[in-house]
């Protein structure tokens, strides 16, 4: 198994883990017996979860220029994949980080919105998963 390989695998687990403990916690959340408790480990998920997130758009930009697309071309899976993943991605690495940096930084007017983080969790956590599965799957010949 060669280095580029390697790393692929542990990008794919670190994207499942993260993807399956994001989708954890936000089922989870309501069991716990505090508000402090539940933030707390949203503070920890939301750092794994900016890193994720980059990791994924550099997963899905390689994805992309991967399946390659000529003009007049027919459409394929693996180019209608790769776009869907691609725009998928950075529909929500926007929102997260616009919402995590006002979260987390915000002065002013700048106020994150609580209802926008269980559309980012759950999208974030479905993104992380199918783009561990997609990582996890590539073959050596994919460059």
């Amino acid at each position: 198994m060669g280095a580029l390989q390697a790393f692929r695998k542990l990008v794919a687990i670190y994207l499942g883990v993260v993807g399956a403990g994001t989708a954890a916690q936000l089922v989870l959340q309501s069991f716990y017996d505090s508000v402090d408790a539940s933030s707390d480990g949203w503070r920890i998920i939301s750092w794994l979860m900016a890193i994720a997130l980059v990791l994924m758009l550099a997963t899905v930009i390689h994805e992309n220029r991967a399946a390659g697309h000529e003009p007049g071309a027919p459409v394929t899976r693996s180019w209608l994949t790769a776009k869907a993943a691609l725009y998928a991605t950075v529909f929500f690495a926007l929102l997260f980080f616009w919402n995590w940096f006002a979260w987390q930084w915000g002065r002013g007017d700048a106020a994150p919105d609580v209802h926008y983080w269980r559309l980012i969790d759950a999208g974030v956590a479905v993104l992380a998963i199918s783009t561990a599965l997609r990582a996890w799957r590539a073959g050596p010949s994919e460059r």
